[in-house]
């Protein structure tokens, strides 16, 4: 019989290449609809690997930690308490802990009686995995919110999901969103807001007072976590002014009024549902005796402490008492304050990220484990490249009236460019009143990302030379991306590093000073 030229053993290998091959020809060639949901399924992969995952590390409160741990162990028992910030993100913590079931045979009742911890006192053995399991969660939905954004604003499966990268890899963002923090839940009810907004902008919504209502609602998530989103109410002012504009008559005004004011009622029943929900959750007065207690007893009236403890009904007006004592709380917690700390940064520069904040260190006598919220130096320059370029498509449009830009694109370019700037310059004014970290960018951040999109769109169907190198252009991005996220991941998952190594990540421009500091 004659001989086989190809033995058994080398087929199964050149089958399984050959598999491979033709499903990357498939896929390189699929129709759009189904390449934009192979590469959303691969944002979500890739969220869930680089936010999901070790969340228990590093096992210690670090920054707003010490903070927030007490503020859910008082929502684990129920106990009525004020706050720095609106109440919904610590609903989610409290709401974690009880999906994980973690910590329940350890004394966290210590927790309750303060308003602020020592790490190093905290209880020994506890998982931190309940607390932050729902930002990390997240910020995995803000990642695929911010692929849907992008897809919409360039209507390009591949584009956007590149651009998309600048969100997913972002270290600054993994290393403050997988952490017992307020930022990742913000985030994504704001990033909800954008996308919905988006079925606003320069066209006319299928249900147009359900959406503004639900654009409403968003923004009043997003305020129900922390107040400095508030700004984000503008987006559905610019649609509405916009259309009053392009008409300018009678009907338009009031067709704008009742749209107007579906944004306002969404977002002011929003506001007072989850006031109320925190009120009713949460029906047991504190104590007297801790140190909590007495702050939070200071702004409680005598009606909402009677309904606490039995003596009265609940009632409207308990639930208005309880709401405007917790404004009450929130107006004043900051009245002494330092405006300087020596990791405050100024508004001003963080575009230029500046001011990186070394959140913990641990040395286990060889090496040093680094909890740093350092930026993709990547990401944030090509941040500051969309803003430059941002600027001066929106200069030749409005002052050479350059006609060949896309209409379309530039409406929306110079929407989101004018969101960033009153983002920015807000927090410039605020920056004045009270000391602000560079964390407090994030929605800008997020917003001069969605520039930089839209800025390679509109660059690329201009200029040929860019149109004829599109895809390489594209994929070096990418390739950039993930190695600056590369870079510095030990800074962003709390890994060991020696001193040299330490050193290596001060290039191209100082992040961290590296422990332990050398004795002189």
């Amino acid at each position: 019989m004659p001989t086989q030229n190809t033995p058994n053993a080398e087929k199964a290998p050149s089958g399984a290449m050959h598999a491979i091959a033709a499903f990357i020809d498939r896929l390189w060639n699929a129709d759009d609809k189904t390449l934009r949901w192979v590469l959303g399924a691969l944002i979500l992969a890739l969220a869930c690997f680089n936010f999901l995952r070790d969340l228990n590390n590093p096992n210690h409160a670090f920054w707003d930690e010490s903070y927030y741990l007490t503020s859910t162990e008082r929502y684990i028992e129920h106990t009525a308490q004020y706050a720095s910030h609106p109440p919904l993100g610590f609903m989610f913590m409290d709401l974690g802990t009880k999906i994980v079931g973690g910590n329940k045979g350890l004394n966290t009742h210590p927790l309750a009686e303060v308003k602020k911890i020592d790490s190093r006192t905290l209880v020994n053995g506890y998982d931190f995995t309940g607390i932050r399991l729902l930002a990390g969660v997240f910020s995995v939905v803000s990642c695929v919110l911010f692929y849907l954004i992008v897809l919409r604003l360039i209507d390009e499966a591949f584009e956007a999901f590149v651009f998309s990268l600048l969100f997913v890899f972002e270290n600054a963002f993994i290393v403050h969103f997988r952490a017992a923090h307020l930022d990742p839940y913000q985030m994504t009810f704001t990033l909800g807001s954008v996308l919905v907004w988006l079925y606003t902008f320069a066209r006319e919504p299928k249900r147009p007072i359900l959406t503004y209502a639900a654009f409403g609602l968003l923004c009043g998530l997003s305020f129900m976590v922390k107040v400095n989103s508030l700004v984000m109410l503008a987006l559905g002012g610019f649609s509405l002014l916009r259309d009053l504009w392009m008409e300018r008559n009678r009907t338009a005004l009031v067709r704008s009024l009742v749209r107007g004011t579906a944004i306002a009622g969404a977002f002011a029943a929003t506001v007072a549902a989850v006031f109320c929900l925190h009120t009713v959750l949460n029906p047991r007065a504190p104590d007297p005796n801790t140190e909590a207690g007495k702050r939070d007893l200071h702004y409680m009236t005598t009606r909402y402490q009677d309904w606490m403890n039995g003596k009265a009904p609940l009632s409207v007006g308990v639930l208005w008492d309880a709401s405007s004592g917790y404004y009450q709380y929130m107006k004043h917690d900051f009245d002494f304050e330092v405006k300087a700390e020596k990791n405050g940064s100024q508004p001003i520069e963080w575009p230029l990220m500046s001011k990186p904040i070394n959140y913990r260190w641990d040395f286990d006598g060889k090496k040093t484990a680094y909890t740093q919220m350092v930026g993709n130096p990547v990401n944030w320059g090509l941040s500051i490249l969309g803003l430059i370029g941002a600027a001066v498509l929106i200069l030749r449009r409005r002052s050479w009236k350059d006609t060949d830009l896309d209409h379309r694109d530039m409406g929306r370019l110079e929407v989101m460019f004018a969101m960033f700037m009153i983002f920015w310059w807000l927090h410039i004014y605020l920056g004045t009143q009270r000391v602000m970290y560079i964390y407090h960018y994030f929605i800008g951040l997020a917003l001069s990302y969605m520039i930089v999109a839209l800025v390679f769109r509109i660059v690329s169907r201009r200029y040929a030379i860019v149109a004829k190198h599109r895809f390489s252009i594209l994929c070096a991005i990418s390739l950039a991306i993930a190695g600056g996220f590369l870079f510095y991941s030990p800074l962003t998952y709390h890994y060991y590093l020696s001193r040299d190594e330490c050193e290596l990540r001060n290039a191209p421009f100082p992040a961290l000073i590296c422990q332990p500091v050398k004795k002189k």
